[in-house]
């Protein structure tokens, strides 16, 4: 599965989340996210664009919590967060982060933690995130089959963000991980 994905910082999540309605998206989830990303003992994953992550989340109007672990590819171009993702559920997020220190992967400080508001339209995922210790961001999102879809999906986000009064170029190509470690 490639993931195409734009993320772009914003100044007032109420305002952007009114706008995301009117553009008939509707909220799906309110959820509290704690990423914890790791790397082998060379730095590799990190010094070849990739991410290994264990998240947990915490469904903020629930009470339930669940935990998954990623493993997100290279960048597919230079100017979205576009790339392909693995995923899949663990049964426990803190096992799962023990067994992968067990065989030689640590943890990246800090762990990043985001309240996210979720919503949807079709096919086009919207994550209205305030991530603590950085700021509010808008992430859209389309998941591709494979790479003859994934300008089609570029093109459904580059419409919304047009929409909306913005451009690529106004989004940013960074995780949040590295935002926080450059914020040090």
């Amino acid at each position: 599965m490639i993931e195409v994905e734009v993320k772009l910082p914003v100044s007032d999540l109420d305002k952007t989340k009114t706008e995301l309605f009117k553009r008939g998206f509707r909220e799906t989830a309110l959820l509290e996210e704690r990423d914890t990303y790791f790397d082998n003992l060379q730095g590799d994953i990190r010094a070849n664009g990739e991410a290994l992550r264990v998240r947990e989340t915490k469904d903020q109007r629930t009470g339930k919590c669940r935990a998954q672990m990623n493993f997100k590819g290279k960048k597919l171009d230079a100017c979205t967060m576009t790339r392909e993702e693995l995923e899949t559920g663990v049964e426990d997020g803190t096992v799962c982060r023990k067994i992968l220190q067990a065989i030689g992967y640590s943890p990246a400080a800090p762990e990043v933690v985001k309240d996210r508001i979720m919503l949807r339209r079709e096919s086009v995922t919207a994550c209205l995130d305030s991530v603590h210790g950085l700021g509010e961001f808008l992430e859209l999102e389309v998941l591709a089959e494979g790479e003859e879809q994934r300008e089609t999906a570029l093109g459904r986000i580059e419409d919304i963000l047009q929409d909306m009064g913005y451009q690529i170029s106004d989004t940013v190509q960074t995780s949040y991980l590295s935002m926080l470690q450059n914020r040090t």
